[in-house]
């Protein structure tokens, strides 16, 4: 819950996904326009808007009263509808969607509980599609890491990171587990816990695309400060490492990081 505390920031510097992803889940699901997409998760709408631009109807789940009114608004005018809970307590109220999409937010959902619901509210046939975002080695993000250690240890150093690992480590370890969804996405998203999804949905199809952000000295502190390690640190010694990062930034990096990412997608079949 910490995240609708910078609902703002969020929606302004949180990366959305490239266009090409939409393309292929469109292609990889067999989804056609009107779908019912059911989306857990949605944030302030960063992937909501490229679902509707697709002729999708959108119905989604978002425990962020902030976050949920900012997807709103940045649907106007689309079908799209929103219900304020988590996923583990949202009663469908026997409704059933012709996907489940979730975005960088999966992992959220009680490992326990996290393929039954999804199974729950889908038909035989219909598709399960997540994806996220990791970051990964490469452009000069990373680097802004280790150029503020020492302003990490004084400000905040209940803050742990460590530099990106290379695309082709994470990518190893999502083939590992392209037998099931649960596997895959515990690799795309380590923290989500181990959780395989079994005979409810068939191996998954994917997708992945490594690709880069460029953030001015002020945006890559603000992105910075809607992650949940960083909101948990007091406000008066978090303001004091942000301007020591600003400054690391603006002096040895010219004003200006590129972040590079890596785009997993995957989808499968719900099974009869």
């Amino acid at each position: 819950m910490l995240f609708d505390e910078v609902a703002a920031a969020y929606d302004r510097v949180r990366p959305g996904y490239p266009a090409r992803m939409y393309a292929d889940l469109a292609e990889l699901s067999g989804v056609g326009p009107d779908a019912r997409v059911l989306e857990v998760g949605c944030g302030p709408g960063q992937a909501t808007r490229d679902l509707l631009a697709r002729g999708w109807r959108v119905h989604a789940v978002e425990p962020g009263a902030a976050l949920a009114e900012r997807a709103v608004a940045n649907a106007a005018g689309r079908p799209f509808d929103v219900d304020v809970t988590t996923f583990d307590e949202w009663d469908p109220a026997g409704r059933t969607f012709d996907m489940l999409f979730s975005a960088t937010a999966y992992h959220w959902v009680a490992p326990d509980v996290r393929w039954q619901r999804a199974a729950a509210v889908l038909e035989p046939g219909a598709t399960l599609a997540l994806a996220t975002n990791r970051t990964v080695a490469g452009g000069s993000f990373h680097e802004v890491y280790a150029a503020s250690e020492d302003l990490h240890r004084r400000h905040a150093p209940e803050v742990t990171f460590g530099l990106s690992p290379a695309a082709d480590t994470i990518l190893g370890e999502v083939r590992a587990g392209a037998h099931d969804i649960g596997a895959v996405w515990h690799a795309a998203e380590p923290k989500s816990g181990p959780s395989l999804a079994g005979g409810l949905f068939g191996p998954p199809e994917l997708r992945w695309y490594e690709w880069e952000q460029t953030y001015s000295s002020a945006d890559a502190v603000l992105l910075l400060s809607t992650y949940s390690p960083y909101l948990a640190v007091p406000a008066a010694r978090r303001d004091l490492l942000f301007d020591g990062v600003r400054d690391v930034i603006e002096t040895r990096f010219g004003g200006s990081v590129v972040r590079r990412y890596l785009a997993v997608l995957a989808v499968a079949p719900r099974l009869s």
